[in-house]
């Protein structure tokens, strides 16, 4: 057959991140190569076990921290129990907003960390919490790349993501600290399987079934009258907390026993060494409770809040009326001063005093987080002090932050993709400089949660092109790094704006988008009904090369769905497409993936002329990665073809670029395929060599190949 017949109907420009590997159609675990001769069946199975990695991820120790030794003596008995049970020990550590069960948990764990010799890992479900809920299925992705699972390796689906983790805790001592979580299920899909562990959880509820099943409650009340006057006494003096017993009882009264309000008191009490408690109690005393900031029979220290609100300097009281415009958990400066519609230096002096007031937590490398009673608080105060005109305008700020700093990731991600958005300009300062793809991963691993909030707060606002261009920009980001969380939700929310603006070239790329997702995940049927909606979107459009690239998502989901040769008619038509707008690396990209799909169906021969010409292409735009991957593939196809010589020196040539961009996978693949072509000339020195690198390779990614060169190669292992 004729190469011309095929570049006719074959492969357009895959979306970012598909050019690393073939995801096993049927909800597979991730990233495998079809070799020849494997079914699908054969390759649905868990990644080995990754390199040994011990990680050390302990919530932040408190602050301030007094007589909850009941409690913490109550946790060793979990810990007891688990030196001589086999099986999983766990405690809940239960209680009110504020009464300090994140600060309890947290004590303990850094007071017995040294009994898990193979590591801790915590999750914060306050900080993972999004408009639609926790995703467990994330939060054990964030657990897995903690433990040494590559971004190769992560499994796509929840089931295989909770298998994976079983696997890789069975034999090892593990703490596990699970804060702020809300049903006993997300808790258990956490338990690690290593004899020996211990799971810390804290709730604002009790989680009977946790404890019916054998789990230590832990109940949290309110400090006793002792206990919280220590705390008084700690931040201030013996001396002034004696000076008037009356008032002191007056402010542990208003405080009700919960720390943040006890800190923020003291707080109060430390920047005025001049005046008395007598001052406070009077302030705490003429302030008024709002009662509709606490649940029916909760302790309400709103006056606690309210007067130390009263007692702040112009700036600060502003900066903290205005971050109740802030959706997500937590903060960076320059996202404040977004908020407070401030400059970034004034900003970082203001969020240093309300730190001081402990009306804000500082969460490390720059980052602030109110407590949930404050930022109560903070919405109480923006509403009865702020027009509704400037809260709206602090909310459209925030939003253009997110909206414009997710845009700079994903331009850092890669400059070079198709985007409906980039001609309008964003009013935004002080965005994150983000020096390339691992930068962007990064920034994006901190921030996901509150993009999501803005993007959700922007549809409740009828924001739509913000909603959809929020959406646009996370694509690179989530597909990259198997967010689906993020990618469902952002995609989903996305098409609703879509709708609202009745604009198609919206629908069709967000419809697209998400069907590569649900693709992904093994659920085709969704993924086909997405792909119909958009592709009639496209019908309706006037732009080539979108309606090209919603083609070409066709093509992908097809591909994983294992209709190969639908997927090559479907790439043919966007190659087409882009070779008619002249996107000259679209092409060569969709030439390179006509070679590879060639290879996948075993037309070698027809394979080489388009991988020779994406390799061409590549080098003249300066493209490492796609060089090197063009020639591994080009060595795959050589050497099924038995042309050994002409494979060995295209495999050959691919390490250094593919070493130089640090793309590990491929170089692996290029290194067991020179250890076979070694071995069939009978250098086995040689072939021993690479494959040893090969093993190395896979198994710092955590990716199932070292297994199995293990057990059909021992000397694999022999790194030395």
């Amino acid at each position: 057959m004729p190469v011309g017949h095929w570049l006719e109907n074959l492969p357009s420009e895959l979306a970012y991140g598909v050019a690393t590997s073939i995801v096993v159609a049927a909800g597979g675990w991730g990233y495998h190569r079809l070799r020849h001769g494997q079914t699908l069946r054969q390759l649905e199975r868990p990644p080995a076990t990754p390199i040994d990695v011990v990680p050390r991820s302990l919530p932040r120790a408190p602050q301030r921290f007094v007589n909850r030794e009941r409690e913490l003596a109550a946790l060793d008995e979990a810990l007891a129990r688990a030196r001589h049970s086999p099986a999983v020990q766990v405690a809940v550590v239960s209680g009110m907003r504020g009464v300090g069960k994140s600060a309890v948990g947290s004590q303990w764990a850094h007071r017995n960390q040294s009994e898990f010799t193979d590591g801790a890992l915590t999750a914060d479900f306050s900080r993972r919490r999004n408009p639609t809920g926790v995703s467990v299925s994330d939060m054990l992705a964030d657990f897995l790349e903690e433990l040494g699972v590559s971004e190769v390796a992560m499994p796509t689906g929840f089931a295989e993501r909770k298998r994976l983790f079983e696997r890789i805790t069975t034999g090892r001592r593990m703490l596990i600290v699970l804060d702020d979580v809300d049903f006993p299920t997300q808790a258990i899909d956490m338990f690690p399987a290593g004899s020996g562990s211990v799971v810390v959880v804290t709730s604002a509820h009790p989680l009977e079934e946790l404890v019916r099943g054998g789990a230590q409650p832990v109940i949290l009340d309110p400090l006793e009258e002792q206990a919280a006057r220590g705390l008084l006494v700690e931040m201030t003096s013996l001396r002034r907390i004696d000076d008037d017993p009356k008032a002191t009882r007056a402010v542990l009264q208003a405080c009700g026993g919960l720390p943040i309000a006890l800190c923020v008191c003291g707080a109060r009490l430390a920047t005025h060494p001049g005046r008395t408690v007598g001052w406070l109690a009077e302030q705490l005393q003429a302030q008024q409770r709002l009662e509709t900031l606490s649940p029916p029979g909760a302790f309400d220290a709103t006056a606690v809040f309210t007067s130390a609100y009263h007692d702040l300097r112009q700036g600060e009281a502003t900066l903290y009326r205005r971050l109740a415009a802030h959706p997500g958990p937590d903060f960076s400066p320059a996202a404040a001063a977004a908020a407070a519609g401030l400059e970034l230096q004034v900003t970082v002096g203001l969020l240093a005093r309300l730190e001081d007031a402990y009306l804000l937590q500082a969460e490390g490398d720059d980052r602030f987080r109110p407590h949930e009673l404050v930022r109560d608080h903070m919405r109480v105060c923006a509403i009865a002090e702020e027009t509704q005109q400037n809260r709206e305008a602090a909310t459209a700020r925030v939003i253009d932050w997110y909206t414009a700093a997710a845009r700079a990731a994903d331009h850092a991600v890669t400059d070079e993709r198709l985007r409906l958005g980039e001609t309008e300009a964003i009013p935004a300062g002080n965005l994150p400089e983000l020096a390339g793809p691992k930068a962007a991963f990064g920034w994006f691993a901190i921030e996901r949660n509150n993009v999501l909030a803005a993007q959700h707060e922007a549809l409740e606002r009828e924001l739509f092109e913000r909603v959809w261009q929020i959406a646009e920009a996370l694509w690179p980001l989530c597909a990259s790094h198997k967010r689906f969380t993020e990618w469902v939700t952002s995609h989903e929310t996305a098409i609703q704006a879509g709708e609202a603006l009745e604009d198609q070239r919206v629908i069709a790329r967000m419809r697209s988008q998400l069907a590569r997702a649900y693709a992904e995940l093994g659920k085709h049927e969704s993924a086909r009904e997405e792909m119909t909606l958009a592709l009639d979107a496209a019908e309706l459009i006037q732009d080539e090369r979108l309606a090209a690239s919603v083609v070409e998502f066709d093509g992908v989901c097809r591909l994983r769905a294992g209709e190969y040769r639908q997927a090559l008619t479907a790439f043919g038509q966007a190659r087409a497409a882009f070779q008619a707008r002249g996107v000259k690396r679209g092409v060569a990209l969709q030439d390179y993936h006509i070679g590879w799909c060639l290879v996948l169906i075993g037309d070698y021969e027809l394979a080489l002329e388009p991988l020779e010409r994406a390799e061409k292409a590549m080098r003249q735009i300066d493209d490492p990665i796609n060089v090197g991957r063009a020639l591994v593939r080009q060595g795959e196809a050589l050497t099924s073809l038995g042309r050994d010589a002409l494979a060995r020196k295209a495999l050959e040539q691919a390490l250094p670029a593919l070493e130089t961009a640090g793309v590990e996978f491929e170089q692996a693949e290029a290194h067991e395929a020179l250890a076979a072509l070694a071995e069939g000339d009978s250098d086995l020195d040689r072939a021993r060599v690479h494959r040893q690198r090969a093993y190395r390779l896979y198994r710092q990614l955590g990716h199932p190949r070292a297994e199995d060169l293990l057990v059909s190669m021992p000397e694999a292992a022999d790194t030395t």
